[in-house]
């Protein structure tokens, strides 16, 4: 990956401002690297004059949807960032402080690999990437695993997902045989068994 700075986009929400603003914390859910993990990251930063914080919460999957959602807050002080959307994160998932670096790297290469499956990050992560401002993705050198442990995408579905959207997209990137899939929890309706496994690849052949 080329040594680079990334540059925040603009976004709506007024968060640009926040690009300036010191890293004030940056936290990353413990056995983040374990294959098939989603990966949940929180990127802090605090007006030097104002005191307010600027805040992303990123749940990234690795696998393969890359950042399934994003949150942005603007606290108006520190007490309100910790008993906002800090203290809804750390109920999501064990975190632990971490390198700024290395979160906005793993940020980018789930972004990265989804893109090559067909797929795009939430919309909020427009706002969000204000955040990651000044993240050098060379600087820390610790590698970041994406799709399963065979190397293949895998994709667990979530309570949002449409599992039948997300499987035909994989048919038509990477084709049969080149993903895995884990269907569960109230979405275990869909099944996607042998004769709608060929029905969806027809389909994609018929596009």
């Amino acid at each position: 990956m080329a040594k680079q700075k990334q540059k925040a986009v603009k976004p709506a929400s007024g968060l640009a401002l926040a690009s300036e603003w010191p890293v004030y914390e940056v936290l990353l859910s413990r056995g983040w690297e374990q294959h098939g993990h989603l990966v949940t990251t929180l990127i802090a930063r605090r007006s030097p004059r104002s005191g307010k914080v600027a805040c992303g919460l990123l749940l990234v999957d690795l696998a393969c949807l890359g950042v399934k959602s994003a949150q942005v807050q603007l606290a108006k002080d520190p007490a309100a960032y910790r008993d906002g959307i800090r203290k809804h994160a750390l109920g999501i998932q064990p975190m632990a402080a971490a390198d700024f670096d290395l979160v906005a790297k793993i940020v980018y290469t789930g972004i990265e690999y989804a893109a090559n499956l067909g797929f795009k990050p939430d919309p909020i992560f427009a706002q969000a990437e204000a955040l990651l401002s000044g993240a050098d993705l060379d600087a820390n050198t610790t590698p970041i695993p994406t799709g399963g442990e065979d190397g293949k995408p895998l994709y667990i579905n979530g309570p949002n997902d449409n599992p039948q959207r997300i499987i035909n997209t994989l048919l038509h990137t990477v084709g049969e045989g080149n993903f895995h899939y884990v269907i569960q929890g109230p979405a275990g309706d869909f099944a996607l068994a042998d004769d709608d496994f060929d029905d969806a690849i027809e389909s994609q052949r018929e596009v």
